[in-house]
């Protein structure tokens, strides 16, 4: 029997499916660049880690829900 190929499909739910785009210096993206391989993820899961605490953070200062943490 043939294995497939390709990559597994996600679990329903967890393919993200909008974009955020956000322009940057060269040293700026450098910088992330290098913060993200020190952390041992690429830069967009590291920006999105990121900014998902600095969002909750913030919310939660002002008694605010955060959409996308489940309760």
């Amino acid at each position: 029997m043939v294995k497939p190929r390709g990559r597994p499909p996600k679990q329903k739910g967890a393919a993200k499916t909008r974009y955020l785009q956000v322009r940057v210096t060269d040293p700026e993206k450098s910088a992330f660049d290098d913060a993200a391989g020190l952390a041992g993820l690429d830069t967009s899961a590291w920006v999105r880690e990121r900014l998902r605490l600095a969002a909750r953070q913030e919310l939660q200062e002002y008694g605010k829900p955060v959409s996308f943490i489940k309760k």
